[in-house]
């Protein structure tokens, strides 16, 4: 009997510490999982944040060259009044692009839980790949 005990508390203990080093395994897994992620999303901030100024500073270019259109169409030049109009049209298309592109970035950099929400689905399925990979399963399709 006290054979039988001795066994079995010993499989508890050895039980035990395999899931506590498959535990280890899991925390360490997905810790390195989270800082790579930490780290890109550090880096599409400071990518976003650049391309944020240069839109506004080619909507600010944009409105400058609508002024100096306004000011060529009430000159009297060579310039006819069917060209200023096309050309005002183009770039009245090109600013509105410009818009909502800037509403676009604007959008991402106010609401940086969306960045989030798809960092944090990217690493669970990564995670859970690596998990597959280490038991050796393929994911159900």
């Amino acid at each position: 009997m006290a054979k039988t005990l001795k066994d079995l508390a010993l499989a508890l203990l050895n039980a035990t510490l395999i899931l506590v080093a498959l535990c280890l395994f899991l925390a360490w897994k997905t810790a390195t999982t989270v800082d790579g992620l930490t780290a890109t999303f550090s880096e599409n901030l400071i990518k976003i944040t650049p391309l944020r100024d240069e839109v506004a500073g080619l909507r600010s270019d944009l409105s400058d060259i609508r002024n100096d259109l306004a000011t060529l169409k009430s000159q009297s030049g060579e310039y006819s009044t069917a060209t200023l109009i096309a050309l005002q049209n183009k770039v009245q298309a090109l600013e509105t692009n410009v818009q909502g592109a800037q509403i676009r970035v604007r959008q991402l950099v106010d609401t940086p839980e969306q960045l989030i929400d798809h960092s944090i689905e990217t690493a669970a399925d990564a995670l859970t790949r690596s998990i597959s990979d280490v038991k050796g399963c393929v994911p159900a399709s």
